[in-house]
């Protein structure tokens, strides 16, 4: 039996997710009447003029007129999403800088400014944020009452509780910016891992609308992953395939960690990550970079590309034994879940064309199911884009969760 308490409860959850429905049945459309309304959410009208009222004096949506040509009666009132109140604050954190944006619920920025910090900073990185998204906002005056929600992602990873920056590039750190905030801003602060939002920007509003089976491939100082079956992450986050064990593909293999043991040198991430290739620049493809160690790994890449580009023979040994390692590990997963789109992101997008080409291939040579076609596609967002933050505050607003505590029961 459900008692009262949980049937209210119940009953209230419903009403926010309705809410929170309406919103995006009205942002889908450049304007749409309440019938129509009605009709695509399955609720009755007097309910659709009810919750309506309530997005329309919190201003979230608005009324719009319109005139009919073909007619000389009344103009018809539609419905669409307001954009003249409600903020939002939406930060990317880097390794070396931080975004911070200010920008309308559609994802258009008002302003955008970048802040940089070194190595150095990282002890204390809570107050530089802080600090940064202060000066920020005096810089771009606004009633906090305006300012729906923070979202912030990480280029790296954060806890498992979502408070925390744990790692950014290669670095350790413990970086509790979510108390921090808290004690500044009484709006929700949401922190994220770039990657995951960068999949939620994907599917709601990128490259893969409509898409249900997709795997998500990052190649970066790790290897990040996750699947996208029947229209459902299978982890809220990436799947852990660094371990994944890979075949020996050349001497390439031996000479990247050759202090390791076998089976740990072996794993994905010590054969085909950023950090891997760059063990194999180092030995193979050396050259003197004077620069400091924070922009070292991104001058390595580049002259990596440089060098597949001009069709330098050692270096595309090198991209082969990558594409190898990366299509193998695609190959398993493929032929598990038989999906045929792949969304890749990497700086190694600079040389897509090879790369994509041999991975294909390679994908192709071994795939159990021949009628599947499989297909490598890229980011429709670049990773300092706005609108991978602002997707988690996107969700929450059609989830209801972020609108539960303006709307009044």
């Amino acid at each position: 039996k459900i008692n009262y308490g949980e049937r209210q409860l119940m009953i209230t959850s419903n009403k926010i997710q309705n809410i929170g429905n309406i919103y995006r049945l009205t942002e889908q459309f450049e304007l749409i009447s309440r019938t129509d309304l009605a009709k695509l959410s399955g609720l009755a009208p007097a309910s659709i003029t009810n919750i309506t009222k309530q997005l329309i004096d919190k201003q979230f949506i608005l009324e719009r007129s319109v005139q009919d040509c073909n007619s000389r009666g009344r103009p018809a009132v539609g419905l669409s999403v307001s954009t003249f109140f409600w903020k939002q604050l939406c930060l990317t954190i880097f390794a070396d800088h931080i975004t911070s944006s200010l920008c309308k619920l559609d994802g258009s920025v008002i302003h955008r400014q970048d802040y940089t910090f070194s190595l150095s900073d990282y002890p204390n990185l809570d107050e530089i944020i802080a600090e940064n998204l202060q000066n920020f906002r005096q810089n771009q005056p606004l009633n906090d009452a305006q300012i729906l929600a923070l979202s912030i992602a990480v280029v790296g990873r954060i806890n498992a509780e979502k408070n925390t920056i744990v790692q950014l590039g290669q670095h350790l750190l413990k970086c509790r910016i979510v108390e921090k905030l808290q004690a500044i801003y009484s709006q929700p602060i949401l922190l994220n891992e770039h990657f995951h939002l960068w999949l939620l920007a994907e599917s709601t509003l990128g490259s893969l609308i409509g898409d249900d089976n997709v795997i998500f491939l990052q190649v970066d100082d790790a290897i990040r992953l996750s699947i996208l079956l029947r229209g459902a992450l299978l982890h809220e986050q990436n799947m852990n395939v660094d371990h994944m064990l890979m075949p020996r593909f050349s001497t390439l293999s031996d000479e990247i960690y050759p202090e390791l043991d076998s089976i740990e040198r072996y794993q994905l991430n010590n054969q085909a990550s950023l950090q891997a290739l760059i063990q194999l620049i180092d030995k193979h493809l050396p050259k003197n970079f004077e620069m400091d160690d924070e922009h070292l790994k991104e001058a390595k890449i580049s002259h990596f590309c440089e060098q597949v580009e001009e069709k330098n023979p050692t270096a595309l040994a090198i991209l082969e034994h990558i594409s190898s390692n990366l299509a193998y590990m695609l190959m398993n997963l493929v032929n598990i879940f038989s999906t045929e789109k792949i969304l890749f992101d990497s700086p190694l997008l600079r040389i897509k064309a090879p790369l994509f080409e041999q991975i294909t291939q390679k994908l192709n040579e071994k795939m159990i199911n021949r009628d599947l076609n499989v297909q490598l596609v890229t980011s429709h967002f670049d990773k300092n884009s706005t609108l991978i933050p602002c997707a988690m505050i996107k969700q929450g607003i059609y989830e209801g969760s972020l609108i539960k505590n303006i709307i009044p029961d």
